[in-house]
């Protein structure tokens, strides 16, 4: 069953959208290379919608967003996964559908909260054990973080400070890296499969202000998301029947 898709304000937002069947259809450079070049389009075409980094994997992909309203987000998904998947079945000869059903987005609280998410995306390929090291994979946004791809970059960098809440990019940089060397180095690089199932991450606080229920009727679709290293994390699955009467609420507002 489709979620609906929330309405809320100026939210930072992880994408994803795998591939119809699971099936490995971005497996080739030349392939991912052209999505790369759309989102660098969508990023000029879409203004209000801003890339905060990606990857793109062999057969699905990570975005993560900010926008001012969902509907944009939307707009903006319909341009670049249609677009993408006419040039694909172009390409291969094919009829069909390329992508898995629609988008699914999850709802992330800015500054700690938004800086997981944005490593475990910069992760993505070290957990597959595709590379050893995010700077492998050139399908991601990696090399803009770090300084070393300066034209075409997709990357708003200053709104991704903002919403860390770090004063400059310098510090960024550092602590960047540092903290990505620091997660390669680990034996283990367990999946978060929260990132790409929940319908928010963030703190109790946080999701009192995103839902329109009151704080004692929201705690019991609140759960911790099982990180001992980060027990200030929760995630929140309402059932399809609450998240429509969520939404109705938000939009007649």
């Amino acid at each position: 069953m489709r979620l609906p898709r929330p309405v809320v304000r100026n939210c930072c937002i992880h994408v994803t959208h795998r591939c119809h069947e699971r099936q490995f259809l971005l497996k080739f450079d030349i392939d991912r290379h052209y999505y790369q070049q759309l989102l660098y389009q969508a990023s000029e075409k879409f203004n209000r919608v801003r890339f905060l980094d990606y990857v793109i994997t062999s057969n699905h992909i990570h975005l993560l967003v900010w926008t001012p309203k969902m509907e944009y987000l939307s707009e903006m998904m319909h341009w670049l996964q249609g677009t993408f998947a006419q040039y694909y079945n172009r390409r291969k000869g094919r009829e069909g559908s390329f992508w898995r059903g629609r988008f699914h987005p999850t709802l992330v609280e800015s500054g700690r909260h938004l800086s997981r998410c944005l490593f475990y995306l910069d992760m993505n390929m070290v957990r597959s054990g595709a590379v050893n090291h995010p700077s492998e994979w050139a399908f991601g946004g990696y090399q803009e973080l770090c300084g070393n791809r300066k034209r075409y970059r997709i990357i708003d960098q200053d709104r991704l400070l903002n919403y860390l809440e770090i004063g400059d990019i310098v510090s960024f940089r550092e602590w960047h890296g540092k903290t990505l060397d620091e997660l390669c180095s680990r034996e283990e690089h367990p999946r978060e499969r929260f990132w790409s199932r929940s319908f928010a991450v963030g703190s109790p606080e946080w999701f009192e202000e995103i839902s329109p229920l009151k704080r004692q009727n929201l705690e019991k679709y609140i759960e911790p998301a099982g990180d001992s290293e980060d027990p200030g994390l929760y995630v929140i699955n309402p059932p399809q029947s609450v998240l429509s009467r969520w939404w109705k609420t938000l939009r007649s507002k």
